[in-house]
């Protein structure tokens, strides 16, 4: 079945259809990722996205049961060079074009993913409509133009538990899998938490996690955290570094493209050490206070990734913060 994308600009990119039929709206992204098509279909902190893969051949190694980031898929849509119908994994229990129709994932295949690639680099992230309903490109590109990203976090109906004794505590605005592993035990709130309810539970670290839609929503948490702020040590990752950011003084704002993939370089600017890091943001880091330094800057567009308290009590990082070497995830069994 033919297959559209439509930017709201009316830029067009044919191709066919793969996963689920029908049609999505959402800000169309790249990823420069070799793998990892579940874990990007299943973060939260994709909700809204429609998600262009770099690597042209996408789906080879199915879907399998270790993988997910959450119990559902956030992505829109999924934009393809390539889809492979035959995969091999000796950890596959499905393929990925099953998995999306399953999870009602609209898929677009067979178009230049290098030449969009290039276009959203020259002219900025930008919405976009992904159809097999029609091709009338006039009206899907006004479409595009209305959608409107109003995502909230993801679990604001998570109860607090006052009695929960855990030296961590995560605010939820759409944690993924990988976060929960990586601090094991810790006690997890709605975004809806106040500063007392959090203090109550007199944890040793805070975490704020990643999430989707644009941080500078979040006006009530942003008000929480500045609360917290001193009394406890905080660790703001991806959108949750922006809300970090913003309660200590800083600005955020748009990023014209934002960084979407693995392998990415940071680097302290004093100390020359650096780390290869996994983002996903389209907000930054813009105007920065007086009460924060730079920790590290991306070596690729030289933009600041980490910011540091004075004190040294916070610290806001816009890509996923790197585990231990050698750790296996909890998922993994060896065979």
């Amino acid at each position: 079945m033919k297959a559209v994308l439509v930017l709201e600009d009316g830029t067009v990119f044919e191709g066919n259809s793969f996963g689920a039929e029908g049609e999505a709206a959402g800000e169309v992204v790249f990823n420069t990722q070799i793998i990892g098509y579940q874990e990007i279909l299943t973060d939260p902190a994709y909700g809204g996205k429609m998600v262009a893969m770099g690597y042209p051949h996408i789906g080879n190694y199915g879907i399998n049961d270790r993988c997910s980031e959450s119990d559902s898929t956030h992505a829109q849509a999924l934009i393809v060079k390539e889809y492979s119908k035959i995969y091999s994994n000796w950890q596959a229990t499905g393929s990925l074009g099953d998995f999306m129709k399953k999870n009602g994932v609209v898929g677009i295949e067979g178009i230049d993913t290098r030449s969009l690639t290039i276009y959203i680099r020259e002219h900025g992230e930008m919405k976009g409509v992904v159809s097999t309903k029609t091709a009338d490109v006039k009206k899907l590109a006004e479409k595009a133009k209305a959608f409107k990203d109003n995502l909230k976090p993801q679990t604001s109906n998570v109860k607090i538990n006052n009695k929960a004794q855990s030296s961590t505590v995560i605010i939820d605005i759409g944690v993924n899998k990988s976060t929960l592993a990586k601090y094991e035990g810790a006690a997890v709130v709605s975004a809806a938490a106040t500063a007392d309810q959090i203090l109550k539970m007199q944890p040793e670290e805070v975490i704020i996690s990643s999430g989707p839609g644009d941080p500078r929503d979040l006006k009530g948490l942003i008000a929480e955290v500045k609360k917290l702020v001193g009394q406890v040590k905080l660790t703001g990752i991806q959108n949750g570094a922006c809300v970090l950011a913003l309660a200590l003084g800083c600005t955020v704002s748009k990023m014209k493209v934002g960084h979407h993939g693995m392998n990415l370089p940071v680097v302290d600017p004093k100390t020359g050490k650096g780390e290869i890091s996994m983002q996903n943001h389209s907000y930054g880091f813009d105007k920065l206070s007086k009460e924060v330094k730079v920790a590290h800057i991306n070596l690729n567009d030289k933009m600041v990734e980490k910011i540091v308290s004075l004190d040294g009590k916070c610290q806001a990082a816009l890509y996923y913060p790197i585990d231990e070497r050698g750790k296996l995830d909890p998922g993994y069994k060896r065979v």
